[in-house]
């Protein structure tokens, strides 16, 4: 399967002015979806198999980082929140994981709500106990 280099400005597109559901795994599109799949995957390498690697981190990034500030103006009142690399690291690895689970839903045609709610819930809860 080739997947094509992901394009940032696509991605924007899709989920600017939307509030934070619009970048759950369940609501990209298959492209999307596919292409952020391969780059937390290449940032996952490069964190830990081999440190030669670039990935491209502006899609995955962009779209933990829309939720987080959309669900911070939502709970808080504000969108502003800062993130140290440690806690950016943990974010990346939980959204692969959701990632994952949706490709696989997808792939055998049953889709999980719940993992939706869970994910937007570990955010809210990052949110309200770390920020």
């Amino acid at each position: 399967m080739s997947i094509p280099v992901t394009n940032l400005s696509i991605i924007v597109k899709a989920v600017e002015s939307r509030p934070a559901e619009a970048a759950l795994p369940s609501s990209l599109d298959d492209a999307i979806l596919h292409q952020i799949a391969r780059d937390l995957r290449l940032i996952e390498l490069s964190c830990t198999v081999d440190d030669s690697i670039e990935p491209p981190l502006a899609g995955p990034m962009y779209l933990i980082l829309h939720m987080m500030q959309s669900q911070s103006e939502k709970l808080k009142g504000k969108a502003k929140f800062q993130l140290a690399e440690d806690s950016l690291q943990h974010w990346l690895q939980r959204y692969m994981f959701y990632i994952e689970r949706e490709i696989v839903s997808r792939a055998i045609k049953m889709p999980c709500q719940f993992d939706s709610d869970d994910l937007m819930n570990e955010i809210e809860q990052g949110i309200l106990t770390t920020m």
